[in-house]
Parts: structure tokens; C-alpha cells; sequence
């Protein structure tokens, strides 16, 4: 994958989670929500003026824009990142006093930033999408302000990440809070490496390798966990409700051999209102509930049996009082003993019910 196509990759990665937290937002446009959105929107700005076609457009118009442009939107979306976190962790009447010491600060480097910028452009007129870092002293000093300023602010936020993880009392949340603290390490390292190349290249000894491809992939890297990190927590019990639906699904269509015999020796044992697919759950315990007054139905027909039986003899049982209605046999006058002592645990009778349903043939 080429450079180029790496960068339109991660730009589309971010897109998505633009797009996602802007429906999460909808639903409830908290200022957390509000903040991680900003955030996010920041991000994408910033790469997408990273392409040399569409950071032009700005550099056409005062050499240089492009760039300063781009880099503010990181701090200011470093920022508004801070306001998730703070948002997200402190109680409403400590947010205000948090935030104004965080935008102090971040005020105060998006300033040097800019004047740096200035400084740069002024003496040296450099072509900031291939800057010579040894005879460019100011558009290095320049970047390399951008690039500690913003590891950080990575490392802060990826040591607060790591200890929430630890904390964390929901599963799929700890899980998202990793993944955002690997997707930061991953930002840190694309700060080391960029800041070893700018501080190699001041002096006259540059890493041996292209600088451009192995940062695109460390920012793909890195920015994609930390984006599924931050949107797991939402998408994450989904899956697991996914999961469980489908198990659920699985058991109905096991039961639906036994169901199915069952019921044409009784067919008052189905309910006749109906239940929606998606209701698995309800459906898989209804089913559950006409298999029980089906069995109760062929006690008559059922030869007494001491105790409760195995899964394999009670679907012998089963099958043989099950022929012996079809066939017209006459019932014996005193119902033979429950075989089965059920529970009110619907995974255990499910599981039970499965056990006599994979035994034999119930066409």
C-alpha cells in the first residue's frame, strides 16, 4: 500500500467515527459527546488538509497556511479530547475549573506554535511539506514544538486511559479503554520517531530508513484501535446481544425436531399468538414451555419408571409414548410419574431438552 493510499485509509477510518459519535450525539448531545465529537471532527480536518491537493488550497492563499492550519486543529482537538476525559470523570462542579487550567495551557501552546510559524516562514520560506531539517533550524524548531507538545498530552491521557482501564467494572468498557491506551502508545511512538528524525536530520544523522511510510503506518495503527476503543463501550454489548440471539437461535432450531413431534400428537400444546423473530429469547422459552406440555400430554402413554431418567432414555420413553398415541393405544389409567424435574434456570432446561432432542430420530 503506498503512502498516499495509507493516508486516504486512515482518513476514512476517521470519517466513520465522525459520523457514528455525530448519531451518538443526536441522541444525546451531552458536552462530553459534544467534546469527543469536536475531537474527532478536528482530527479529520487535520488529515484531510494533510493531503498536499487540499492543504494546497489554504498554501495558495498565504504560503505555509496549510500547515499551521492543520497542526492548531491537533492541539485544539488534543484539547477537546481533555474535555471528553474531564467530562467524563469529573462531577459537573469540577469541570469548569479542570477545563480552564486545560485551555490555559493549550492556549498557550497553540500561541507559541503560531509564533514559531511565523518566525519560520518569515526567515526561512520553507516548503513545509518537505522540510530540510538541517539547514531549516526555525520550520524544525517549528515542528518539533508540534510533535513534544503533542506526545504530551498522549502520554497524559494514555497513563489516565491505562488506569480507568484497571478500574473499570464493565467489561466491554475496560476493554475500550485498553485499546485506546495501545492506539496512544501507538501516537507516541509516531511522535518519537518523527521527533528522531527532525532532531537526526538537525544534526547531520538521520535514521537510515524513509520517514514518511513508517509514521503513516504507525498513525493508522494508532489512530484505528484508539477509534474502536473509544466507540467499544457503545457497540460492544451490541455484539454481545448479537451473540446471545444467535445462541438462542441455535437451541430453537435444535428443539424443532422434538417440538415438532411433539406437537403432532398434540397440537393444542402450540400458542397461537405470534411472537416476532428478533423476540428470540421469548420465542426459545415458549417453545421450551409447549415441548413441557407435550411431554405432559404423552404421560398417560408413558410405562412408569423409577427416578429420573438419562437423555437417552428419556427420549426412548418419549418415542415409544409417542407411537403409541399416534397409533391409537388406550392410555393407561394412572399416569406414569415426571421422568424430569425441572427448574425455573432456562439454560438448563434448554440445555437438558437439547440432550433428549439429539438423540435419534423424531421424524
Amino acid at each position: 500500500m503506498s503512502a498516499e493510499a495509507l493516508h486516504l485509509a486512515v482518513i476514512a477510518v476517521v470519517g466513520l467515527a465522525v459520523a457514528y459519535k455525530a448519531a451518538d450525539l443526536l441522541r444525546a448531545p451531552r458536552p462530553g459527546h459534544w467534546a469527543l465529537w469536536s475531537a474527532l471532527l478536528a482530527l479529520l480536518l487535520a488529515l484531510a488538509l494533510g493531503l498536499r491537493t487540499v492543504g494546497g488550497l489554504l498554501d495558495a492563499v498565504l504560503p505555509g497556511a496549510g500547515w499551521i492550519v492543520q497542526h492548531e486543529l491537533v492541539v485544539g482537538g488534543t484539547f477537546a479530547l481533555q474535555a471528553f476525559f474531564v467530562h467524563s470523570t469529573h462531577p459537573p462542579h469540577r469541570v469548569p475549573t479542570a477545563l480552564r487550567s486545560r485551555a490555559a495551557l493549550t492556549g498557550t501552546g497553540m500561541a507559541v506554535l503560531l509564533a514559531a510559524w511565523l518566525v519560520a516562514t518569515q526567515v526561512e520560506s520553507p516548503d513545509w511539506g518537505r522540510v530540510d531539517w538541517g539547514r531549516q533550524p526555525w520550520t524544525a524548531a517549528a515542528n518539533l514544538l508540534f510533535v513534544l507538545g503533542v506526545a504530551g498530552c498522549l502520554l497524559v491521557n494514555t497513563r489516565l486511559t491505562a488506569h480507568w482501564a484497571r478500574i473499570a467494572d464493565r467489561r466491554w468498557l475496560r476493554r475500550g479503554l485498553w485499546l485506546l491506551t495501545t492506539g496512544g502508545w501507538c501516537c507516541v511512538a509516531w511522535a518519537g520517531h518523527r521527533a528522531c528524525f527532525i532532531l537526526g536530520g538537525r544534526f547531520g544523522t538521520p535514521p537510515p530508513w524513509n520517514q514518511t511510510f513508517p509514521e503513516l503506518t504507525l498513525l493508522a495503527i494508532g489512530l484505528s484501535t484508539a477509534i474502536v476503543g473509544i466507540t467499544l463501550p457503545a457497540w460492544g454489548p451490541r455484539v454481545d446481544a448479537a451473540r446471545t440471539w444467535l445462541a438462542h437461535y441455535r437451541s430453537y432450531r435444535r428443539l424443532t425436531p422434538l417440538w415438532h413431534a411433539l406437537r403432532t400428537a398434540t397440537p393444542t400444546i402450540e400458542l397461537r399468538s405470534p411472537t416476532p423473530w428478533w423476540h428470540m429469547e421469548y420465542r426459545l422459552y415458549r417453545r421450551v414451555i409447549e415441548i413441557w406440555d407435550g411431554r405432559a400430554a404423552l404421560r398417560p402413554y408413558r410405562d412408569p419408571t423409577p427416578g429420573e431418567l438419562s437423555a437417552t432414555a428419556e427420549a426412548e420413553s418419549l418415542r415409544t409414548a409417542l407411537r403409541a398415541k399416534l397409533d391409537g393405544a388406550d392410555p393407561h389409567p394412572t399416569p406414569a410419574p415426571e421422568t424430569h424435574r425441572g427448574t425455573t434456570d432456562l439454560a438448563a432446561e434448554v440445555g437438558w431438552l437439547e440432550s433428549v432432542a439429539a438423540v435419534g430420530n423424531w421424524r
